[in-house]
């Protein structure tokens, strides 16, 4: 199972003094046909990295001087070895930061070669690396540009490297500029300059440096039992490190403390790992814990890679019901945490306001929040897995067989767009803190009945885990298509007084609003009390509702606010039981501008369409029409007044079918299907 863990040590020895290994990427990587392999048959190339990304004083001296080159790679192509690779360094003034396009005068004498030979396109931890034959020292403040040349008239298809778009400061700067072709190579090719560079790695390679790469902790849980940390450490240098010589010490500070030495077992070739296990680690108490491994060793030349932090959290125990997360907080109060499964990337994040793709996809209340399994944006994530689960969870014990139905319910969107990349969404359970999980149920996301995107209610029975204390998690697979919202995730049982609410909707329609809600297990329930409030802290009760049922079943009620405010309208559920105790519901959000709903005539319509509504202010109308595959057909904005308003649209072009028209006004959206005859 891989960890996300935060590699601390990264941020120190990226900018120290005499640091052994600087990588230059960025968040904007982007893989582009560059450096020494291309579908062409030349490739020429030049890139600067500014002395701010290397640090000042690194690789200043012949002690210290840059050694190895990494290069990050997208795709590798068939063959596998390069032939007539040279790699070109010299040192330029800080000032000098981007290019021109330009020809290019083969065997500048200004650069000094520091590799001639072949590329071994194997990649290593998605890196190709050259030894180079001069090892190059830097100017201390300089920046450094590197020439890149491969000129053996071969075509070596299918290989890109991953590049960075401007640099550190400045993204929009040409900071490189290249030749590819597949003609006759001239005497003084011209290159055109480009944003994008290789996103790179520079190395000095010790004789004796022992490092730690990464700690690996358990899965976050509540535990109950002592744990084991894993710690990896390499040989980074050249030489061997002997069984027996480099002790690793760590430390455990926060919620929980613990301090302990392990010694490696083995001898250590250069480039290889051993994994250190530290047993015995008490990680009981809730809260914030802090790992700290430390490198001992004596003979080490290399000090800066010696230390490496990272962080665990114990989880509490959830034992009130129901639990529920609408992922409003800053932080999700039941469900915090995120792990990757699979890739490289966690797709998991808060989303606020409406996310668009393809098609838009809207909170379930104006202006709210909810969970994104982002499969659509970025890099390519085909199979990347994301994991979001809870704290531990205590479910109840029943006293007698089946006397307690324990259910997990939940919202998930659906969408109709890209069928063929089916991505999924698994609901799984873990009864082990964390260390194994088990797939319960799956949704996918791709569902042809969703013209627009929309939310649809789940309902899982995990009664077969009373009395047990799990854990529960959203696995988000991707397929690479769209994307997958998570909201309202309840969690309750048969019992829970006063009353189990398993939905609670508040919308817009027309100049009221109506107020939806779900709920379950009414045991000894009263009534409901609407309340309602427009700056979300002081509520007043605007209407009441006797309850319908007395038992398990699923009943549903409605409630229409005929006169709102103007503005925000928060609203919430007061379920109020029998002996008046109570429980309140999630707030929902309703903004009220003063305008109606739209009202579109003739439909259906054969050459103009008139869009009626009352706006509060004067502003600007978007609208846009899309059939029912989503494609956009018609799109423009029109002015309207606080008023009334009548609004032409021409729809004369478009073909007989089904179409949706879409208006935006002051953050609403308002939805209408039209037909054209």
């Amino acid at each position: 199972m891989k960890r996300l863990l935060l590699p601390i040590s990264f941020l120190l020895t990226s900018f120290s003094t005499f640091a052994q290994t600087i990588k230059i990427d960025s968040t904007l990587n982007s893989p582009q046909y560059i450096v020494g392999t291309n579908t062409s048959k030349y490739h020429i190339s030049e890139a600067i990295y500014t002395n701010s990304e290397i640090g000042t004083n690194n690789f200043t001296s012949a002690g210290s001087a840059i050694q190895e080159v990494s290069f990050f790679v997208y795709t590798v192509g068939t063959t596998t070895n390069v032939s007539n690779f040279k790699l070109y360094m010299k040192n330029v003034s800080s000032a000098t930061q981007s290019f021109t396009s330009g020809t290019y005068l083969a065997n500048r004498p200004t650069y000094t070669l520091v590799y001639n030979g072949a590329l071994d396109a194997n990649p290593v931890n998605g890196m190709i690396s050259v030894t180079l034959q001069t090892p190059f020292v830097r100017n201390a403040g300089d920046n450094l540009q590197i020439l890149v040349e491969r000129t053996d008239g071969i075509t070596y298809p299918g290989f890109a490297f991953y590049c960075t778009q401007g640099n550190r400061s400045n993204t929009g700067l040409l900071t490189a500029r290249r030749y590819n072709s597949s003609g006759t190579l001239s005497a003084n090719p011209s290159l055109t300059a480009s944003g994008f560079r290789p996103s790179i790695q520079f190395k000095h390679i010790y004789n004796l440096d022992a490092s730690i790469v990464s700690i690996t902790n358990p899965s976050i849980s509540c535990f109950n039992s002592n744990q084991t940390i894993k710690v990896s450490l390499s040989n980074q240098g050249l030489n061997t490190l002997p069984a027996g010589s480099v002790t690793v010490n760590l430390k455990v500070s926060g919620s929980n403390t613990y301090e302990g030495n392990v010694t490696n077992s083995n001898s250590i070739l250069a480039g290889q790992n051993e994994i250190l296990n530290f047993t015995g680690v008490n990680l009981s108490n809730p809260g914030m814990n802090y790992d700290t491994a430390t490198v001992v060793y004596s003979s080490d030349q290399n000090a800066l890679n010696n230390v490496l932090a990272s962080s665990i959290s114990t989880s509490t125990t959830l034992t009130s019901y129901p639990i529920s997360e609408n992922f409003e907080s800053a932080i999700p109060t039941s469900f915090p945490n995120t792990e990757i499964i699979a890739g490289s990337r966690n797709l998991w994040s808060k989303q606020t306001g409406d996310y668009t793709s393809y098609n838009t996809l809207s909170p379930r209340s104006t202006g709210g929040s909810y969970y994104l399994f982002d499969c659509y944006s970025g890099t390519a994530s085909y199979g990347f897995t994301s994991r979001l689960f809870s704290k531990c969870i205590t479910l109840p014990t029943p006293l007698s067989l089946n006397s307690v139905v324990s259910t997990l319910s939940f919202y998930m969107s659906h969408d109709n767009e890209t069928s063929t990349n089916k991505d999924s969404l698994f609901v799984c359970v873990s009864t082990d803190r964390g260390a194994t999980w088990t797939r319960i149920a799956g949704y996918q996301r791709y569902d042809a009945t969703y013209a627009t995107p929309g939310w649809k209610n789940e309902l899982i029975d995990i009664s077969t885990y009373n009395a047990q204390t799990i854990q529960i998690g959203f696995e988000g697979v991707s397929d690479f298509g769209n994307i997958i919202g998570l909201d309202d995730i309840n969690i309750s049982y048969l019992g829970t007084v006063p009353v189990t609410m398993l939905s609670f909707d508040a919308v817009r329609a027309g100049k009221s609003n109506n107020l939806l809600w779900t709920t379950t297990n009414e045991i000894n329930s009263s009534r409901f009390e609407i309340e309602r409030s427009t700056n979300g802290i002081n509520y007043v009760s605007i209407g009441s509702i006797n309850t319908i049922g007395n038992g398990s079943s699923k009943q549903s009620y409605r409630f229409m606010d005929a006169s709102p405010a103007k503005g925000n309208n928060y609203y919430r559920i007061k379920s109020i039981d029998l002996d008046n105790s109570y429980k309140l519901s999630v707030v929902r959000n309703v903004k009220n501008l003063g305008f109606v709903e739209m009202v579109i005539n003739p439909n259906p319509v054969a050459s103009t369409i008139n869009i009626s509504l009352e706006a509060e202010a004067s502003e600007i109308a978007s609208i846009i029409i899309t059939d029912l595959s989503g494609r956009k057909v018609y799109a423009g904005t029109k002015n309207v007044i606080a008023g009334s308003n009548n609004i032409p649209v021409d729809v004369n072009n478009l073909n007989k079918g089904i179409y949706i028209v879409t208006l935006r006004l002051s953050g609403e959206t308002l939805i209408k299907k039209i037909t054209k005859l």
